[in-house]
């Protein structure tokens, strides 16, 4: 059985830019690391929460994961973000705890940085697994140009609009119809504590997903560089990242498998009750270390 909760210390990093992370190592064991670079808004812990960590430490991996900036705990520097830079703060904390190379796992935006990562750092990468975030819909432009605009207009980003998006993107239809469901949900986005560390880390990390996404990101061109191993995983109700455009870009990988998790949507990373998504994740993580994948 995984671990879920804490499993490891976290530290505030000061980068060589001068942006400070908060991250932290889990584990003892020989390795090799992992890297987990998260999704809009996702705080370090939530790793630890979906079994993610826990489950990579008992079977034997050193795990690195943390806020990227504008989250929690990380600094906010002022807007706007992109997503090579992002990937740059990554390879800073590589740097700080002294790892060469590490299977390289991305959720959601962190996906974009691990493929950029792939580009700033060649040679970094041992395997790759990107979760819900190859190749996006148009509905996360539009998305984001809606939050975007919203930004202009008013500085911030409404609670209540950003709590909408995220129930209908996150949540399945199931659930979405659920009415107690939704008025859970409801309370714990508007009137609990926010991921972000201030308006401007989101004002930052939309910018930096939406340049990304207009740039036409990621290209046959970019995906077919990938020469590691790579597991690409998709949830059938995903608006964000459906199953029909993430597996048509797997198969521009040259050495990628696929995998759909059916009943779930965005969130089925977090919300999935038999922990599919870090199941596969593992087992992919330790086909990487023993040279069967």
């Amino acid at each position: 059985m995984s671990r879920l909760g804490p499993v490891s210390e976290s530290n505030r990093v000061v980068l060589p830019t001068g942006v400070t992370l908060l991250a932290g190592l889990a584990g003892t064991g020989d390795g090799p690391f992992v890297l987990l670079n998260p999704g809009m808004a996702m705080p370090k812990s939530t790793w630890d929460l979906t079994g993610v960590t826990g489950q990579l430490v008992d079977a034997g991996f050193r795990v690195l994961s943390y806020s990227a900036r504008g989250v929690a705990g990380s600094d906010a520097p002022p807007p706007p973000y992109d997503i090579p830079t992002m990937a740059d703060d990554a390879a800073g904390l590589l740097d700080h705890f002294d790892i060469d190379r590490a299977i390289v796992v991305g959720y959601s935006m962190g996906c974009y940085v691990t493929q950029a990562l792939l580009e700033r750092r060649p040679g970094t990468a041992l395997g790759v697994v990107m979760c819900a975030g190859l190749r996006s819909s148009p509905i996360s432009a539009l998305v984001n140009e809606m939050e975007l605009a919203l930004f202009e207009r008013l500085g911030e980003l409404p609670k209540t609009v950003s709590a909408f998006e995220t129930l209908m993107t996150t949540l399945d239809r199931a659930s979405l119809q659920d009415p107690a469901t939704v008025r859970g949900w409801r309370d714990m986005l508007v009137d609990g504590a926010s991921s972000w560390t201030s308006p401007q880390g989101q004002h930052g990390q939309l910018a930096a997903s939406q340049s990304w996404v207009l740039a036409g990101e990621p290209s046959e061109a970019r995906l077919a560089t990938i020469d590691v191993p790579t597991l690409v995983m998709s949830f059938s109700e995903d608006l964000f990242f459906p199953p029909t455009t993430s597996r048509a870009a797997a198969a521009l990988i040259p050495d990628a498998e696929f995998i759909q998790i059916d009943g779930f949507a965005h969130g089925g990373l977090m919300l999935d009750p038999n922990r599919t998504a870090p199941g596969h994740i593992v087992d992919f993580c330790r086909r990487v270390r023993d040279g069967s994948r």
